[in-house]
Formats: C-alpha cells, sequence, structure tokens
C-alpha cells in the first residue's frame, strides 16, 4: 500500500512537472502596448477582450482560472478574440490606443472603469463594441454570457460587405 501510494504521488508530481500543464503557457498576455494590439485588432478583424484586473485581487485570480485561461488553452477563440489583460496596479504603464504612454490605472479610467475585474470589449480603435462585463458571480453560467458577448462584439467588426452578402438569399 505503501509503494502504491508513493507511486501515485510521483506520477502526480511528474504531471505537474509537465509542459502540458504549465500554467505559464496558458496565462493571457498582459498588455502594454494597446496601440500595437489595435494594429493586430484590424488586422485579423477580431474584437480585443481586455481584462482589467490588479495583482492581489481573488475575483480576477477566479475569473482567470475558471473561465479565461481554459478559454486559452481550448484555442477555439484564436479566430474570435484578442485577449489582453491590464493591470491596474500602481507602477504600471501602457501605451494607449493614441501612441501615448501613461499610468494603466488613468487609462482604465478614462472608460470609467472603477472595479476588477472588468471586460471591456474593443475595436482596434479603442471603441467599446459591446456591453462590458463587470465582475463574476455565477462561474457556471458567466462561460455562456461571455461567449455571447463575444459573438456580439465579433459581429460589430464584420465589414459591411460581409454582413450583407449573408443577409442575402
Amino acid at each position: 500500500m505503501r509503494n502504491l501510494t508513493i507511486g501515485c504521488l510521483a506520477g502526480f508530481f511528474l504531471l505537474l512537472s509537465c509542459p502540458a500543464f504549465s500554467t505559464e503557457e496558458i496565462r493571457i498576455p498582459i498588455t502594454t502596448d494597446l496601440q500595437q494590439d489595435g494594429r493586430l485588432s484590424i488586422q485579423r478583424q477580431l474584437p480585443i477582450l481586455l481584462m482589467v484586473s490588479q495583482d492581489h485581487c481573488p475575483f480576477c485570480d477566479l475569473m482567470k482560472q475558471e473561465i479565461l485561461h481554459p478559454m486559452l488553452l481550448s484555442g477555439e477563440y484564436e479566430e474570435k478574440i484578442i485577449m489582453r489583460e491590464i493591470l491596474i496596479d500602481l507602477g504600471q504603464d501602457v501605451t494607449n490606443f493614441e501612441g501615448q504612454r501613461e499610468d494603466a490605472s488613468h487609462f482604465v479610467h478614462g472608460y470609467d472603469v472603477h472595479l476588477s475585474p472588468t471586460l471591456l470589449f474593443l475595436n482596434g480603435e479603442g471603441s467599446e463594441v459591446r456591453q462590458r462585463m463587470i465582475g463574476i458571480n455565477t462561474v457556471e453560467m458567466f462561460s455562456f454570457y461571455l461567449d455571447a458577448a463575444i459573438d456580439e462584439a465579433l459581429v460589430q467588426l464584420k465589414p459591411r460587405e460581409t454582413a450583407k452578402s449573408e443577409v442575402q438569399p
């Protein structure tokens, strides 16, 4: 029995050390240059999902671990959204959509964001294309609402010609 327990523990730690289970690989990219992210959004015609978070925010950690990291890991959202995180802790700077450096906290206050986590759905110029999502309450239902929000944001960024051709029979 003792050998079985030691074997199970050894296997568990081996799995944790395996690169496929590394949490470093599934982290949301922290943005420092929204102008560059905006260019990518325009080029790929995808909305930016910008998570406003703080370093010691348990609700931010919950959203990342239970919702956003699994989304990234699945690979199903690569052609739907450009996911970024902006940290609003003291001393964090960001290049805004106009190419100017500013304090990250000041940047998000321009969007009237005062709580974390907040999810903003932005186009390549930094305009909101869908109503933001503030906080996280029911983890089990959150993914459903987030998928709907991503689909709405995608529709807002579709070129008008594509949208018209889809309507015509």
